[in-house]
């Protein structure tokens, strides 16, 4: 019986301890509320393992969350929500007469309190949601900072130490880039898998990179004797610049990457890049890399299947709104199949290899790891580099 009780517990702890890091737990319970405060009875647990798979978080303490209708809560919940969303609807609360009863009119009456229900019972949860999730997020930080040990990092604690690093140089910025890199670094799994592609004595160069934050990784993992980045985008540039201010290994720069000479180097990087243009423009710009790489190159290359089912649509439409926003200045998004990239990076001589790299934030992301053959028949004349600043 002993050993039984103790295969329980540990099973236990093994699924509490599943995507248990402070801003996972407090969306958990966030959505966890909303859903138990919506009228949604009887299939709350599947909304909950659908929400949960998807943005891979806590199940059992979304569950938790949402068995917030329970029985004796139901009408409390039920009427604070229909008068809420009756309110929020129409700017008055809900009243009910006789009349709303009759056998021409009950239909409607029960349609209307059930959307009002619904949309009040949204904004019920959220608020219940966002004092709790709120108040454990801050709790749990304050834990890990009193013990900093007991987070047990699914990572290497090298690993770690680098993106907390990486992360605290962006401090000084204004507050969306601050806490922009602050969440990249920590939900986006590319800077931990490329800080263990990279050679330590590779020279590195990293095409549209943004606010420099894999450069800035990079150096900090000790991966690579130079990082350069360039990039059109010239504020994000200089936040990048000001958070690499004493790296000396990091050099970001303004270009124009389909235009400006791209130096010699042992990696090239496009991580989330090619799908800002056309075909043709994808095609073009990956034929200067291959200019640019040394033989036995390497590049890495991060995308977004299109075709994969699941995620891989959440993923298109936040590109599209980042680029509608203006957060990132590409002209359009445009996703190329997951064949039709690898043929292309083939004809270019390229072994391709493919690894899926999914995350919460990026879901059907996968990272192409594209090598150049170490000796080539005929190797193309390498332009030597010279910065260039687009206007």
């Amino acid at each position: 019986m002993a050993g039984l009780r103790e295969r329980i517990h540990k099973l236990g702890r093994l699924i509490l301890s599943q995507h248990r890091s402070p801003f996972r737990v407090a969306v958990a319970l966030f959505l966890g509320f909303v859903v138990g405060c919506t009228p949604t009875f009887g299939v709350q647990i599947l909304i909950c393992l659908a929400l949960a798979t998807v943005l891979r978080l806590n199940l059992p303490i979304m569950y938790a969350a949402a068995n917030i209708s329970i029985p004796p809560l139901i009408p409390v919940i039920g009427l604070a929500s229909v008068q809420l969303g009756e309110w929020a609807a129409h700017g008055r609360l809900a009243t009910l007469s006789q009349a709303d009863f009759a056998a021409d009119r009950l239909h409607d009456t029960v349609v209307r309190f059930f959307w009002a229900w619904l949309r009040g019972g949204v904004l019920l949860g959220a608020a219940i949601g966002v004092l709790v999730g709120g108040a454990v997020y801050l709790g749990l930080r304050r834990r890990a900072r009193l013990h900093p040990l007991s987070e047990a990092p699914s990572l290497p604690d090298p690993l770690v130490q680098v993106i907390a690093r990486s992360q605290e140089r962006f401090l000084p910025a204004h507050p969306r880039y601050r806490y922009y890199a602050r969440y990249k670094y920590r939900l986006d799994p590319v800077y931990t898998a490329l800080c263990q592609r990279v050679p330590k004595d590779a020279e590195v160069l990293d095409l549209g990179c943004g606010l420099g934050m894999l450069p800035i990784a990079l150096a900090e993992a000790g991966r690579g004797k130079r990082q350069l980045g360039l990039d059109w985008d010239a504020e994000k540039i200089a936040v990048g610049q000001r958070a690499a201010a004493d790296l000396p290994s990091v050099e970001l720069q303004r270009a124009d990457i389909h235009q400006s000479a791209l130096p010699p180097c042992d990696v090239v990087t496009l991580i989330d890049v090619l799908h800002y243009y056309e075909p043709a423009k994808q095609d073009a710009l990956l034929l200067r890399v291959v200019t640019a790489l040394r033989p036995g190159g390497l590049l890495l290359i991060r995308e977004t299947d299109p075709e994969r089912r699941g995620g891989a649509g959440l993923t298109r439409f936040i590109e599209r709104a980042m680029v509608r926003l203006g957060w990132n200045l590409g002209p359009a998004v445009r996703y190329r199949s997951l064949g039709g990239l690898q043929q292309a990076l083939e004809t270019l001589g390229f072994a391709v290899e493919v690894t899926d790299l999914a995350a919460t934030t990026h879901p059907g992301n996968v990272l192409l790891s594209c090598r150049k053959p170490a000796v080539t028949a005929c190797e193309p004349a390498v332009t030597a580099y010279e910065p260039a600043v687009t206007a």
